[in-house]
């Protein structure tokens, strides 16, 4: 199911690749992205917000890890999604791994897969907004600063 891009990580006890799940479905359980994003400190949204959020997205990718050896049940470890007109522009939102799976590959996955799809558009700009500090994670992939200094802007309202 995966791409042809995970490497193993020797730093996890299992093989990889038969302990995750990627997908590009939009159906991702709500409650699992508000505790995936609650693990990283992220503010609390509402469950129905998150849905139509996902509903409203160009491309979403999410990778799923089982539990146990034993069991089907799996945990949301990693997530992103795009928003865009297919054809000028997208912008990346909500990128985030689980600490306990951080620095593993996960992330890299994550916007491997979603790149992948989002190439599929042949969109000339993607964009996204980056945590101070992680910016040389983007910059793999291909992100730079500005080098005109142009800075995004933003208009939050008041509800």
């Amino acid at each position: 199911m995966l791409s042809g891009i995970w490497r193993k990580n020797d730093n996890f006890k299992d093989p990889m690749p038969g302990r995750l799940r990627a997908s590009h479905d939009k159906a991702v359980p709500p409650e699992a992205v508000q505790d995936l994003c609650a693990s990283v400190g992220w503010s609390r949204r509402e469950p129905e917000l998150i849905t139509r959020a996902l509903h409203n997205s160009l491309v979403v990718v999410s990778v799923w890890a089982k539990t146990s050896a034993l069991s089907d049940d799996e945990e949301l470890i990693g997530f992103a999604r795009a928003t865009g007109d297919k054809v000028f522009n997208a912008t990346i939102w909500d990128m985030v791994v689980r600490p306990d799976f951080q620095r593993l590959g996960i992330g890299k996955l994550v916007m491997l897969e979603l790149l992948k799809e989002l190439d599929q558009y042949q969109i000339p700009l993607v964009t996204l907004y980056a945590d101070p500090g992680t910016d040389g994670f983007y910059k793999r992939f291909g992100f730079l600063i500005d080098p005109s200094g142009v800075r995004g802007m933003f208009r939050e309202s008041i509800v």
